[in-house]
């Protein structure tokens, strides 16, 4: 414990009280006495400081805090380091600043000291650089690389031989977010509709809270386990005891994935699928799921894994919740077209913002909508649009909206959706289209960056994706300035993705059991 006076620490027991009890404004005007009773000069409390506005989810006065921490090495309390490094990372992320995320991710591996917490920390380095600009395979490969050294350094010793032989395979899905999340949708047709002739279910629930879909999950499974709060390689041992021919994991290096849990090698085959646009960088890792127009070969060297395609989508998206009833263009009603944008707004980069710029000026009398947390905040705002004025956009061109539930309501508002690059939508593209609101994609190729193209081409919309940032504006653009066009899309694009492979769960649950059986026949 750092040296702090009898004074401080009460103040600091206090506000610490008071922000786990949800307390925030209570916790901060303590905060502020901690700091004028000399609290300000003692890691230990300004980090709580930090960990105060992360709940109120005030962004930048948190990475001001945590930028001082780190200047100062957390000299009194060098232990709080990695901490530090990887909460900075997260708030870097937050506000778009991909570069310094995954520098201070990778920090924070450097100064941790817990083996499962450096794993941790490097998967939230490789989330974030999935925004970076300008990567290349070398660059990838280097990147995996670090986190296949850091499961060597555990010494673990993979299960031997799998000689059995199940009388209908056995197919295991490994998650966290067998919940309201757009893994859960994207799945429920392999559990739903599964073959039971050929196929058993078995998933592997890791996931803290449960809700109607993780009951709806239980009941359609042949068999739950759920695995919250065991060790990796106690999932791995009942993986291997179950005999699992195809496991199947469903979060790559997104927040509590259980990637660990196949460094084991629990069965017979091991596919990354759904959750993550790139590899799992692990050897142990056989294929990774994607589609004729994500995956047109068998092998990318950004991938460790082979790739292993379907026909049509490698998505197909369940609806769990009530989507509300598409609405006229918003253009009808305001004069103008609407851009806009739903995506996490940590995958916006500056080259975006800037096409975006030139996409308005291409759009006489547009306007762009933004919705995010950064944005429930003044401080954020602010921040947003100083960035964007550097970049050739006007304030008075954009609306920036907080988070908030209804936001599907709010397509109501938004003429034409742009897709972010080279994180691509998944999910946000999906929903757009169904509210009734064309999306322009960018695409590269790599997999992961092809997620947007390969909806549009299944809907049957792939004019509106384009392969460089030129053609991206002009299709932008003159989609824009079609606005009986765009009104036209909104009252048939629901019908064209209903009937589309998108939703069309039992033959895309007969594709990839196919493509199982195929995988299984090979191997």
């Amino acid at each position: 414990m750092a040296d702090m006076s009898k004074e401080c620490w009460e103040l600091y027991i206090q506000a610490h009280k008071l922000w786990k009890k949800g307390q925030y404004d209570e916790a901060e005007q303590v905060l502020t006495k901690l700091n004028t009773a000399g609290g300000e000069n003692v890691s230990k409390a300004l980090l709580l400081g930090a960990y105060v506005k992360r709940s109120q989810e005030d962004f930048l006065p948190e990475k001001d805090i945590l930028e001082k921490l780190v200047a100062s090495e957390c000299r009194d309390e060098p232990e709080l380091l990695p901490t530090v490094y990887s909460l900075l990372g997260q708030v870097y992320n937050t506000i778009g600043l991909s570069e310094q995320a995954v520098e201070m991710f990778l920090c924070s591996v450097a100064a941790e000291t817990s083996l499962k917490q450096k794993l941790v920390e490097y998967s939230n380095a490789i989330f974030a650089a999935a925004s970076l600009p300008e990567t290349d395979d070398e660059f990838w490969q280097d990147l995996y690389a670090g986190y296949e050294g850091l499961l060597e350094s555990v010494g673990l010793v993979p299960f031997g031989e799998k000689r059995w032989q199940n009388e209908r395979l056995r197919i295991g899905y490994l998650s966290s977010d067998f919940r309201q999340h757009p893994v859960a949708s994207l799945l429920w047709p392999l559990v739903d509709k599964v073959d039971q002739s050929r196929f058993q279910v078995f998933c592997y629930g890791a996931n803290d809270g449960q809700d109607k879909v993780t009951e709806a999950f239980k009941e359609r499974a042949n068999v739950w386990r759920q695995v919250t709060g065991w060790s990796f390689k106690s999932i791995a041992k009942q993986i291997n005891i179950d005999k699992i021919d195809i496991l199947v994991d469903l979060g790559g290096h997104t927040s509590n994935n259980m990637l660990p849990v196949l460094a084991y090698r629990p069965a017979k085959l091991q596919m990354s699928a759904i959750g993550w646009v790139g590899s799992s960088g692990m050897k142990e890792v056989d294929y990774v799921l994607g589609d004729e127009y994500c995956t047109p070969g068998e092998k990318q060297s950004a991938y460790v894994e082979d790739l292993a395609s379907i026909k049509g989508s490698h998505f197909c998206f369940h609806v769990f919740k009530e989507m509300p009833q598409v609405v006229e263009s918003s253009c009808l009603k305001t004069g103008h077209i609407t851009f806009g944008c739903f995506n996490n707004f940590s995958k916006v980069t500056d080259a975006m913002l800037m096409a975006w710029g030139r996409i308005l000026a291409g759009v006489p009398g547009s306007r762009l909508l933004l919705k995010h947390k950064l944005f429930n905040r003044a401080a954020g705002r602010e921040y947003t649009l100083n960035r964007m004025a550097r970049l050739g956009i006007a304030a008075e061109q954009v609306e920036l909206r907080p988070f908030s539930e209804d936001y599907l309501e709010q397509y109501g508002d938004m003429d034409i959706a742009l897709d972010t690059f080279p994180y691509t939508g998944g999910m946000t593209t999906f929903e757009a289209l169904y509210m009734g609101v064309p999306v322009v994609s960018l695409y590269g190729a790599v997999r992961g960056q092809r997620f947007g193209y390969s909806i549009l081409m299944n809907v049957g919309l792939g004019e509106l994706a384009a392969d460089n940032i030129e053609d991206y504006i002009r299709v932008a653009v003159t989609l824009g300035n079609s606005p009986k066009l765009v009104a036209d899309l909104r009252c048939e694009l629901r019908s064209m993705v209903e009937k589309s492979p998108l939703m069309d769960e039992e033959n895309y649950t007969r594709k990839v059991e196919e493509l199982y059986m195929k995988i299984s026949r090979d191997k």
